[in-house]
């Protein structure tokens, strides 16, 4: 066995001894995703995300929830929709249901941003085929969804990878207009998983991208 081998043999015998397993927390940091530490670290990411397509949100456009990313990154937008299926959101001027959009026409927008929907909604070929209907040809859909997250709300249902994506949203928007991409890394993973928030990393940690451990999966198709 080589000196090395037995210097880090050593060392993990050592560093096991000197942080008792017993003091390994069971909890997370924050189960608020990093709300209440700061910006949550998946932020980051939808929002460099948005920033490098946001040529795209324009014309007239449709967001879940409330309209904020719509007005941070939109350029010569003439409408904004909100569309939610509680009636109760005064944000909403739309109550529908993603999975059957009966109340919105065919070809109605030239934007459809989707951020970290998809993953609470049964049905999600019936979203990726309604999304492409009420698109205008030449009209865009920036999407976003998580590779992993936490569950605190017991409300999802699906975790996505790059292929899953294109496999589902493949079967409506063409290939050749489709543009996938992963975001994240082992480290802010880590953060994120635990409810570490982006004032707890650097830019640095951040920004790397490592597609072998990818945090959020993005997707931006033309119609």
């Amino acid at each position: 066995m080589k000196i090395i081998d037995i210097a880090k043999k050593i060392r993990a015998h050592v560093t096991r001894k000197v942080i008792s397993k017993s003091s390994y927390s069971l909890a997370p940091i924050s189960k608020k995703y990093g709300f209440d530490r700061g910006e949550p670290i998946d932020r980051f990411w939808i929002e460099e995300f948005l920033q490098s397509h946001k040529s795209q949100v324009t014309g007239r456009c449709i967001e879940i929830t409330d309209n904020s990313y719509t007005q941070q990154f939109g350029t010569n937008v003439t409408k904004s929709d909100v569309l939610d299926i509680n009636p109760k959101n005064k944000k909403a001027n739309i109550i529908g249901d993603l999975r059957n959009l009966k109340n919105i026409r065919a070809n109605t927008y030239d934007c459809v941003i989707l951020t970290h929907v998809i993953g609470i909604v049964d049905d999600v070929s019936a979203v990726a085929s309604e999304c492409y209907r009420i698109l205008k040809p030449g009209g865009s859909l920036l999407l976003t969804s998580s590779c992993f997250s936490p569950d605190f709300d017991q409300k999802g249902f699906w975790r996505f990878t790059p292929r899953s994506i294109e496999y589902i949203f493949g079967k409506y928007f063409l290939s050749s207009k489709m543009q996938l991409k992963t975001y994240g890394n082992v480290l802010a993973g880590q953060a994120f998983w635990v409810g570490l928030a982006q004032e707890d990393l650097s830019p640095k940690q951040i920004k790397y991208n490592d597609p072998t451990f990818p945090c959020i999966v993005t997707l931006a198709a033309i119609k």
